[in-house]
C-alpha cells in the first residue's frame, strides 16, 4: 500500500484538486483508493458530493478520540474512491489535542490499525505547516507537491522541503518527494521560466506531465465530480490521466497487460526507404551506439521517450539531440527485443506517428511497440 501526501502551504495551487483527481485517475485504473481529508475547509470532501455539514463522524474523531478509519470511512460516487470526511470541526483539533503523547503520529497510527484494504492512500493536507500536516507527512512514505508558476508557490514549495528534511533528521522518516506543475499555461512567457527554473533544479522529481490550466477543472469541484466523470474528454483529465499513469508506472513499468508479437518487416518506412527509427552502427559519424526513435515536431519546447527500456523512466539513458527543423533523435542503447514505448511531448504523451504498431495497455490507451532485431 503506498501512502501520499498531497502537500504545499500556499493555497491556490490546485492541492485539493489533485488530491481529488490523482484519487479518481488511480480508481479507474482499477486501484483501491482510501482519501483521507486533512483540511477542516472539507474540500475534498466537498469535491465528491457530500455535504460536510451533514457529516456524523469524521477524520476529526479519529485524530481526537481514536477511533478506528474504518468507522467513519465513507463510500463515494466514484468506485474504488473511499473517503475520510473532515468538515470544520477539525479547525480545533490542533488545541484538542496539544497535550497527547506522540500527537504528531495519531494518524500514523490510525492507518496502522486499518482493517479495509486499499491500494493507494492520498492524504489532503491544509494549506499550512502546522499539526495536521505534520501527521500527515509522517504517515506517508511519498509526497506530491503541487507547484503554479508564481514566487510565492516557489517560496512555499523550499519551506516545505526545509520541514521534510527537518522531519527526517528529527524522526528518521524519509518521504520521497516529487513535483507537480500545476495550472500551467503555455502561452505564458513567465510560466514556461517558472517550469525550466523547476525542472533545473529538480531534475527527476518533477512529473513530467504539467496540468494545464483548465475551467472544467473548477466546473467540476463545484458540481462534486472528479474530472474523469465530469468532463472526461477535457484536457484536464488528460493531464490527471497522464500523472496517475506516471505514478503507476513506479509500480509497474511495463504497464501492459498481454506481449504481442509483431513482424519486423511492419515497422515504418520512410519514402525513401529508411526506418523512422533505425540501428545505429558504432562508425556512424557523430552518433553513440544504440537504437534511434526521431519526432519531429518544431514547435515541441521538450520531448522525452520512456518505454520498456528505461524502465518508464522519462529519458532515463537517452541521449538526445535536435536538429534546426525541429527534428529529435532520441539514442539508446538497448538489446534485441520486443519494446513497448510512448513519447512525452510537453508533457502529454503520445504514441510515436511515425510507427503504426500500437499495443493496447490497461489504462484504455496505446503504446507504440517496436522489434530490434
Amino acid at each position: 500500500m503506498r501512502i501520499i501526501a498531497v502537500a504545499n502551504q500556499k493555497g491556490g495551487c490546485g492541492k485539493t484538486t489533485t488530491a481529488i483527481n490523482l484519487s479518481a485517475c488511480l480508481a479507474k485504473r482499477d486501484r483501491r483508493v482510501l482519501l483521507i481529508d486533512m483540511d477542516p475547509q472539507g474540500h475534498s470532501t466537498l469535491g465528491y458530493n457530500i455535504k460536510t455539514e451533514e457529516i456524523g463522524l469524521s477524520i476529526y474523531h479519529v485524530l481526537r478520540e481514536g477511533l478506528l478509519l474504518d468507522d467513519i470511512i465513507l463510500n463515494t460516487n466514484v468506485p474504488n474512491v473511499s473517503i475520510a470526511p473532515a468538515n470544520i470541526v477539525l479547525f480545533t483539533i490542533e488545541q484538542d489535542i496539544a497535550f497527547f503523547s506522540e500527537k504528531e503520529s495519531r494518524l500514523q497510527n490510525a492507518i496502522g490499525k486499518l482493517k479495509k484494504k486499499f491500494d493507494y492512500i492520498i492524504i489532503d493536507c491544509p494549506p499550512n505547516l502546522g499539526l495536521l500536516s505534520i501527521n500527515a507527512l509522517r504517515a506517508s512514505g511519498e509526497v506530491i507537491i503541487p507547484l503554479d508558476a508564481s514566487f510565492f508557490s516557489l517560496h512555499g514549495l523550499s519551506r516545505l522541503l526545509e520541514t521534510i528534511e527537518m522531519l527526517r533528521r528529527h524522526t528518521g522518516h524519509n518521504i520521497e518527494t516529487f513535483i507537480l506543475p500545476t495550472m500551467f499555461d503555455r502561452r505564458s512567457r513567465f510560466a514556461r521560466e517558472i517550469l525550466d527554473e523547476v525542472k533545473n533544479h529538480f531534475n527527476g522529481i518533477i512529473f513530467s506531465t504539467p496540468v494545464r490550466q483548465c475551467s472544467k477543472l473548477r466546473e467540476s469541484a463545484s458540481f462534486g465530480f472528479p474530472i474523469s466523470e465530469y468532463a472526461p474528454n477535457s484536457i484536464g483529465n488528460w493531464d490527471y490521466a497522464g500523472m496517475a499513469d506516471e505514478v503507476l508506472m513506479q509500480e509497474d513499468p511495463a504497464m501492459h497487460v498481454t506481449p504481442v508479437a509483431v513482424m519486423e518487416s511492419s515497422i515504418n518506412i520512410n519514402s525513401d526507404g529508411t526506418p523512422v527509427s533505425a540501428r545505429l552502427k558504432k562508425d556512424d559519424e557523430n552518433t553513440l551506439p544504440g537504437f534511434i526513435f526521431v519526432y519531429k515536431d518544431p514547435k515541441a519546447a521538450d520531448v522525452k521517450i520512456a518505454g520498456d527500456f528505461n524502465n518508464w523512466i522519462p529519458d532515463k539513458g537517452v541521449v538526445t539531440s535536435r536538429e534546426k527543423d525541429g527534428t529529435w533523435k532520441k539514442v539508446i542503447n538497448i538489446p534485441p527485443g520486443a519494446y513497448q514505448y510512448k513519447f512525452c511531448i510537453d508533457g502529454d504523451w503520445k504514441e510515436d506517428p511515425g510507427n503504426p504498431n500500437l499495443v493496447s495497455n490497461r489504462y484504455g490507451s496505446y503504446n507504440s511497440l517496436v522489434i530490434i532485431d
